[in-house]
């Protein structure tokens, strides 16, 4: 783990959020009216994504994209940091000889605009289907398989390698978008840091009896660790889709998190540092890490576009292609 400075306070909150995760972040006006708008709403249901029918090209000179019609080039004033939640709980990989690894439950992909001091959340679905790079113990790369994305994270032997592994694998999912930094926190540090900070507080934006019968739409809940642990981890597994059910309270959480991380300021940045331990990995710039404490979010909070299917063992969710590209076009580009 690289070396903690104060203002590594954001990333406990986000890689904690993260892997936590959801939200009710209160920073604009319109966050204060419990406003936030959503991207497309993922559809379940059993058919195939769309084809990808439009015109996409890449300029390998300058790095521009032609999409119907269209020219666009990257956005400079945009930094992608990724936030990943790891469950370290016991699970089996494919392959001869190969030692159990974590998955990445929570993945969320912040769009940091420094022209407009604003963070943009992209909710990434663990089950998202994508060619997944396999490795040995020593970390020799074998093959390729198709499998969810989450496992992309168990085929490293550390949590720097998982974690860069599977901030390359949906660098490529993204139309090969830069992904600037990555941060990646297990499920085990949830408790610790939220403790640390007296818990946290949000306002519930969708009903969530299932977990507790007191947690109806609208109300006021606190959560201390236990509490926020349960709340971003649970779900049950005999109910399809209820991984896109998480992700909403997931982001939910950690925009409260992120609240209350501004709330206290940095005084309370070393007992966030001494509760995150080795839990937390981070690759990521002063700069970056302190428009976390600076910024304030969009109200947007974006969804990989896409539809789930469920007829199989496992959730699969497959990218609506066309819907991604132009996801990725308005968040990370501008047309020139």
């Amino acid at each position: 783990m690289k070396s903690k400075s104060k203002i590594i306070l954001p990333v406990f909150a986000a890689a904690l959020i993260f892997a936590a995760g959801v939200g009710g972040f209160l920073f604009s006006s319109q966050q204060r009216k419990n406003i936030v708008r959503r991207s497309e709403v993922t559809t379940l249901d059993d058919s195939s994504a769309e084809d990808s029918s439009a015109i996409y090209t890449r300029d390998s000179f300058d790095g521009s994209v032609s999409y119907n019609g269209k020219r666009y080039e990257v956005n400079t004033s945009i930094d992608k940091i990724l936030f990943l939640g790891i469950d370290n709980s016991d699970q089996s990989r494919d392959g001869i000889g190969i030692d159990e690894g974590g998955r990445s439950d929570t993945i969320i992909l912040f769009a940091i605009d420094n022209e407009n001091e604003t963070i943009t959340p992209l909710e990434i679905n663990r089950d998202t289907m994508v060619d997944v790079d396999i490795y040995d113990n020593d970390g020799n790369y074998l093959t390729q398989g198709t499998r969810q994305l989450t496992m992309q994270y168990s085929y490293g032997n550390t949590p720097k390698k998982a974690s860069n592994l599977t901030k390359e694998k949906i660098s490529d999912l993204l139309c090969r978008t830069k992904i600037d930094g990555v941060i990646s926190l297990t499920m085990d540090g949830i408790e610790p840091i939220v403790d640390s900070i007296g818990g946290v507080t949000l306002t519930l934006t969708t009903d969530e009896t299932d977990l507790d019968p007191s947690y109806v739409k609208g109300a006021v809940i606190h959560l201390d660790g236990a509490a926020a642990k349960d709340f971003v981890h649970t779900r049950d597994t005999d109910v399809r889709g209820s991984n896109i059910m998480r992700m909403s309270r997931q982001t939910q959480f950690m925009m409260a998190l992120f609240h209350s991380m501004k709330g206290q300021g940095e005084s309370i940045v070393d007992t966030m540092e001494k509760a995150a331990g080795d839990y937390l990995y981070e690759d990521i710039d002063a700069d970056s890490m302190a428009h976390f404490v600076r910024y304030d979010y969009s109200g947007d909070i974006f969804v990989l576009p896409g539809v789930n299917k469920t007829e199989g063992l496992h959730d699969e969710f497959y990218v609506d292609e066309n819907k991604l590209t132009e996801m990725v076009l308005k968040l990370f580009y501008k047309e020139i």
